[in-house]
């Protein structure tokens, strides 16, 4: 007798309109041959990358719904495509006709995959520059990203995953007022949205944002000023800034990308933002270990162990949709582990809602063992070790199904 995985009829009706490849389907077959997939002997044609022993526990964990790989992983487990990755962090790297097509054909080329895409138009040219060698003058980057949007529009991988896309630009920008007020939805939009949702309307397909770095942080002095009370109140008077919130607090959008030191090159952004690169076709390689399905320290740490090696394999056996990610991928090795039933889990503990010292202790089982793991399995396999362990996504439909039976 089949086992019922799923506590609700939600859960169950999006395992079957989502993943299930078939009426007789079950998400204990979609465990086992996904796990075959990404870390086993894939059908007879490779050899392992991971044992016998570990590919039966891993396959148990994702049963028991205590890791549950990304969405895409769920939905191309034992298709002749692997296409395994959520996600595509693009960039239009110069403001030529030629990176234009190209952006164009590497956006349609990420989103007919079922991933999504975030781009950063930080380069292009703002509007009304003169073209020298075409004449003219530039569009800037609106005119793109609403071409981009459009195609989002018209693509559905499968006939059924809507296109998420992210867009960003530099607050230095001389667009940035055109950026700002973009989703500034006339009334008439926005009366015929609340009939038919899918009523198209610019860029309602793309989430955006703006892009501070050091240069913002630091304009009204040095470091030691700029951790100062004074600077904080500059800074929050600048105009752009303000438009931001205004903009923010009124419409929702454009929201904050916060890039600062070391990192404030890495404005490249998935789609829902939790994975940075500064790396133009860099990639998401996502998992969430369900914490609230976990009973003792000990199992976690090797839910996170397991976890962690499965991504690895992913950087692996994940088909790419162009040679460039590939590239990307072998530079970066970027994993995504992230968690999820955090509150689930305090409730357990008759917790409050905060980082509790049994938490914290969990938290650094977490980050240690992902990294240590992960670090371990690379050097089995002779390959270059992740630039990154973790990132929390949101969960959505994998937050829905991770919920299991309580008899």
């Amino acid at each position: 007798m089949e086992i019922k995985r799923f506590k609700t009829s939600f859960a169950s009706n999006i395992f079957r309109f989502k993943y299930a490849q078939g009426a007789n389907d079950t998400w204990d077959a979609l465990a086992d041959r996904l796990v075959e997939d990404v870390c086993g002997s894939r059908w007879g044609t490779d050899r392992p990358l991971l044992s016998a022993g570990d590919c039966s526990q891993l396959a148990q964990y994702i049963k028991e719904f205590k890791f549950v790989p990304g969405g895409r992983y769920l939905y191309y487990a034992g298709r002749t495509a692997k296409f395994f990755n959520n996600c595509y962090l693009l960039r239009a790297e110069e403001d030529t006709r030629e990176e234009w097509s190209d952006v164009t054909w590497r956006a349609m080329s990420c989103l007919m995959t079922g991933g999504g895409i975030g781009i950063d138009y930080s380069r292009l040219r703002p509007a009304g520059k003169a073209l020298s060698r075409t004449g003219g003058t530039a569009s800037g980057p609106l005119p793109l990203m609403y071409a981009i949007n459009e195609i989002g529009r018209n693509v559905m991988q499968g006939g059924s995953r809507r296109s998420a896309i992210y867009a960003s630009l530099n607050w230095k920008h001389e667009d940035i007022p055109l950026f700002l007020r973009a989703k500034n939805w006339s009334d008439v939009i926005r009366e015929q949205k609340a009939v038919d949702f899918n009523f198209p309307a610019p860029l309602d397909m793309t989430n955006i944002s703006v892009n501070y770095d050091d240069a913002w942080l630091y304009q009204h002095g040095n470091l030691e000023d700029n951790l100062s009370d004074w600077a904080a109140k500059e800074r929050a008077k600048d105009p752009i800034f303000l438009a931001n919130v205004r903009q923010a607090m009124e419409t929702g959008e454009p929201g904050f990308s916060f890039n600062f030191g070391d990192k404030q090159n890495e404005t490249l952004r998935n789609a829902c933002t939790e994975v940075t690169s500064e790396d133009d076709s860099d990639v998401c390689n996502l998992g969430s270990i369900n914490i609230g399905n976990i009973s003792s320290i000990d199992e976690f740490k090797d839910v996170v162990s397991l976890a962690s090696k499965f991504l690895v394999c992913g950087t692996l056996r994940a088909e790419l949709p162009y040679e460039k990610v590939y590239k990307v991928r072998e530079k970066n090795r970027r994993l995504g582990l992230g968690l999820m039933g955090i509150h689930e889990w305090l409730l357990q503990k008759n917790q409050r809602y905060e980082v509790t010292p049994e938490l914290h202790e969990w938290l650094k089982v977490y980050k240690d063992e992902s990294e240590r793991s992960a670090n371990e399995h690379c050097e089995r396999l002779y390959i270059s070790k992740p630039v990154a362990y973790r990132a929390i996504a949101p969960t959505g439909s994998i937050g829905i199904l991770a919920l299991i039976r309580r008899e």
